[in-house]
């Protein structure tokens, strides 16, 4: 479970590469910005999570898992079942943790969730639903990825027709934010 060297000095290899939280860390923060990204993310999760939405898995995405000195977010599929979500409600504390587990779930707010969290979520309810997010992140969404960035990548990085992303189980998860 070691995350690999960028194939090109900038991309992941085509794949998912399963790590831990730590290692993304250890290979990731390494300037302000990018641990400024991540720290945002990870309030984002332990958010989710103490409504009780605990990922399955998460696949962590974007300029984020490049050599992009700055990335502008942390783009992440999350997969929650649906007895997840049943049961996250059932349990709730009050109707404002209900009100918080319906609009992490509403894709009407994820541009709400991007400005307060700096992330872009998708969750997946189901394998499949996580496969096909896997797909258009390593894939792009019509089968081809987007161009780069003129302001904020290199002049000399070139799009591949398939790039690396990361997965991390649900364990390692909790455990690297504090949780059950």
């Amino acid at each position: 479970m070691e995350i690999p060297d960028f194939f090109d000095d900038y991309h992941l290899p085509p794949g998912e590469h399963e790590c831990t939280m730590k290692e993304i860390e250890q290979r990731f923060l390494n300037n302000e910005m990018r641990t400024f990204r991540w720290d945002k993310f990870i309030i984002l999760l332990k958010r989710i999570c103490e409504l009780k939405l605990e990922p399955e898995v998460v696949l962590i995405n974007g300029s984020f898992v490049t050599g992009r000195k700055e990335p502008g977010d942390v783009d992440f599929a999350a997969l929650i079942p649906a007895e997840t979500v049943i049961n996250a409600k059932s349990i709730a504390i009050d109707n404002h943790d209900i009100s918080g587990i319906e609009l992490f779930l509403n894709l009407q707010a994820q541009g709400v969730i991007r400005d307060l969290f700096g992330a872009h979520m998708i969750v997946a309810d189901s394998d499949f639903m996580l496969k096909q997010a896997s797909n258009i992140f390593k894939k792009g969404l019509n089968g081809k990825l987007r161009q780069k960035d003129p302001n904020r990548d290199p002049e000399w990085v070139e799009i591949p027709e398939q790039k690396g992303i990361l997965k991390v189980g649900k364990s390692d998860i909790l455990n690297y934010i504090g949780g059950e």
